[in-house]
């Protein structure tokens, strides 16, 4: 049985990658803001209100019977 290597040719040319991409927080800030300002995140955001909901009592739930028995045995003493 044989097994064949297969090397790929490196496809990037000298100088194609100068830099490192960097993200100056001042930038990253603007277009955050620019993003809430004139984005309808608000709309798409209620449309899966009903899982989030679900997601929240689903953690309240599973937190109450996390802490059941801690508080049972400080209730118990």
């Amino acid at each position: 049985m044989q097994s064949k290597i297969i090397f790929f040719e490196n496809t990037f040319e000298a100088g194609s990658m100068d830099e490192p991409k960097t993200f100056h927080l001042a930038k990253l800030l603007q277009k955050f803001c620019r993003f809430i300002e004139y984005s309808d995140w608000e709309e798409s955001l209620l449309k899966y209100e009903k899982y989030f909901n679900w997601f929240s009592y689903g953690l309240i739930a599973a937190s109450a019977l996390f802490f059941l028995p801690v508080c049972i045995s400080i209730l118990t003493r």
